[in-house]
């Protein structure tokens, strides 16, 4: 994406992602696009409707590591 990034080690693909989505300017989180602290709740709730989806995540979700998931992306940088 970015031969000549400058990043180096385990942080290198985070910080090149960070800086794709800056550049085309995709929203910082779910804060930016409504959603607060107050709707975690709510969107746990609704994440743990998608069994379908969940089905092929790697471990079984919970609705504690949906809580994480969801409150670590309300502002991504």
């Amino acid at each position: 994406m970015t031969p000549d990034h400058g990043y180096d080690g385990p942080d290198a693909l985070p910080s090149v992602l960070t800086d794709l989505m800056r550049d085309i300017t995709i929203p910082n989180g779910l804060a930016a696009v409504g959603y607060d602290k107050s709707d975690v709740d709510d969107l746990v709730e609704g994440t743990l409707k998608q069994q379908r989806l969940l089905a092929t995540a790697p471990r079984d979700v919970t609705g504690e590591d949906a809580a994480e998931i969801l409150t670590r992306s309300l502002e991504l940088w």
